[in-house]
């Protein structure tokens, strides 16, 4: 598939580097209004051609389809945009900031007959798809509760300006940039959620960035839930979901683009036991299965369901945070 991936930032360009080991896409462009100081050395080694405007892309008729890594208040018109030309997208999550906005892009994308891709990779990393296989096999038996924190202190190196520490872009501490991948893993293991509360605070950061947010949820099912995020203190990350059966511990060493081990342990029946997984290239995996979708060789794992309705949690994650912590109903 011939694509321009939009967003010249860390992540856009980590996606040119995976994608340029990938047979199945060519990235013709790489755009971005303000292209950074460093993007002149990435079209050469990458031979992508750099362009400041999304619309000229989308005028291309060699460009098949296009990779969102753009500030997340824009992806709901760029989404459209793309659609409107007849384009293939691709976005980086959170898809949009809001479930109506969600309502309208996963409609938008029925119409015009296209495979919405996202960026949820986590899905895809070995250990998680073990778990996911447990529960789905009923091995932990009626889910009871799930409970992650995952933190870093990579936004600490950010200048102030950045869009990443703008809550217009970044609402809720690191909800859209690690949360609203485990809300994802959650739906998928839990089901719908029916109410949230959280909270969020500034704690080391300079306002108005938060690097604080926490989170209760309460899923349909029964299921509880709780979500910690720091955005000030070196990589942590551990997920934990248990079952009246069992339960199932996954700790990571690193961010998922540093290649460190995971590791899974499990307590079934009282017996405990521990499996490593290696690093694997879950962002490659995640556009190959979309591409795949795309060609109509397998389905894509992403239900319009799940899509809306992570998002629509992550605005009542956003509404609660702003409201004390008050209760929201999904």
């Amino acid at each position: 598939m011939k694509v321009a991936v939009a967003g010249l930032g860390w992540w856009g360009k980590q996606i040119i580097r995976c994608l340029d080991g990938s047979p199945r896409f060519e990235v013709l462009y790489g755009v971005d209004p303000a292209l950074p100081a460093d993007s002149a050395k990435l079209a050469r080694e990458f031979n992508v051609k750099l362009e400041k405007d999304l619309e000229t892309v989308l005028r291309d008729p060699l460009v098949e389809g296009v990779i969102l890594a753009t500030p997340h208040a824009l992806h709901e018109e760029q989404i459209l945009a793309v659609l409107a030309a007849g384009k293939h997208v691709f976005c980086e999550k959170p898809l949009t900031m809001t479930g109506a906005g969600a309502t309208r892009v996963l409609a938008a994308c029925h119409k015009a007959g296209k495979i919405l891709g996202v960026g949820h990779e986590r899905r895809y990393e070995p250990a998680f798809e073990e778990l996911a296989q447990l529960v789905g096999r009923g091995t932990l038996g009626r889910l009871l509760h799930l409970d992650a924190n995952y933190s870093h202190d990579l936004f600490r190196k950010l200048d102030s300006s950045n869009w990443r520490l703008n809550p217009a872009h970044a609402p809720a501490g690191m909800m859209t940039a690690v949360g609203i991948h485990l809300t994802d893993l959650f739906i998928v293991l839990a089901g719908p959620p029916a109410e949230v509360r959280a909270q969020t605070a500034t704690l080391a950061l300079k306002p108005p960035a938060e690097d604080f947010v926490g989170a209760n949820i309460i899923f349909k099912s029964g299921a509880r839930a709780s979500i910690n995020l720091l955005s000030a203190t070196p990589f942590y990350g551990r997920c934990t979901v248990y079952g009246d059966a069992g339960w199932v511990e996954i700790t990571s060493e690193a961010n998922v683009d540093q290649g460190k081990p995971t590791i899974l342990t499990r307590s079934i029946g009282g017996e405990r036991s521990t499996q490593i997984f290696q690093a694997t290239d879950t962002v490659t995996a995640n556009f190959e299965a979309w591409a795949d979708a795309v060609a109509g060789r397998k389905p894509y794992r992403f239900t319009s369901e799940q899509l809306l309705e992570n998002i629509r949690l992550f605005e009542a994650i956003v509404t609660s945070s702003r409201q004390g912590g008050q209760a929201i109903a999904l």
